[in-house]
């Protein structure tokens, strides 16, 4: 049986903080949007394909792109390895998009915290993302966690790091033998990254970076 989640939600801590809620009828759907701080915004519903099979992303994404739903918002992660996929359907729904823009939220996986290789993990992202410059991608990156916990049964850090590729193990030193440190560096990589695109002007990229954020962050971690 398929399962889909049409509604995603705003179970992330974002770091750059909702100010306002409002409709968005004049940009061709009619989801609600919040507005971030940076004055960019974000459509509040939209459609999670992380876990997704991956034979099913393309079929998902065009159906929910069309006109009777419109979702403009597509929740993943650099872990779920299928941004290639969201781009491949992103190509193949330009009469369904049309000159809409669409919203893509994506995250940093705990293997790859530390500054060198979150760089490395949204350089990847960026590339895997890269679709037809027709549509216009919001990117919203968050960190997926702020650590590696072998208290959660189906995280295994040690294992995790040892399977890695070995030219991200060149990158930085491994996140999990520095938990408290790691996704620091990761977040300041975050700000950079953002800064850089800002300032290089988003508005002449196809994929612009909107925001960053965390995900599955602790209030402890936040103060």
């Amino acid at each position: 049986m398929e399962r889909m989640s049409w509604f995603w939600c705003f179970s992330l801590t974002f770091a750059i903080i909702l100010s306002h809620v409002s409709g968005n009828s004049e940009k061709g759907y009619d989801w609600a949007e919040a507005k971030l701080s940076n004055d960019n915004s974000i459509p509040l519903i939209g459609l999670g394909v992380g876990n997704l099979q991956h034979e099913l992303i393309g079929k998902a994404l065009q159906s929910s792109f069309a006109p009777d739903k419109k979702v403009r918002l597509i929740d993943t992660a650099y872990a779920s390895h299928n941004e290639h996929l969201i781009s491949s359907a992103v190509s193949n729904s330009i009469n369904l998009l049309m000159e809409d823009e669409l919203h893509v939220v994506t995250k940093v996986w705990y293997t790859h915290l530390g500054y060198e290789r979150t760089i490395l993990s949204v350089k990847e992202s960026l590339e895997n993302l890269s679709s037809s410059p027709a549509i216009k991608i919001h990117l919203h990156l968050l960190l997926h966690w702020p650590r590696c916990d072998e208290s959660i049964s189906w995280m295994r850090c040690e294992e995790e790091e040892n399977n890695l590729p070995q030219y991200i193990k060149d990158a930085g030193p491994p996140p999990h033998l520095d938990k408290e440190n790691a996704w620091r560096a990761s977040w300041k990589a975050l700000e950079d990254i953002y800064l850089d695109h800002k300032h290089t002007g988003n508005e002449e990229k196809s994929i612009s970076i909107a925001s960053i954020g965390v995900s599955n962050f602790n209030q402890q971690d936040m103060e």
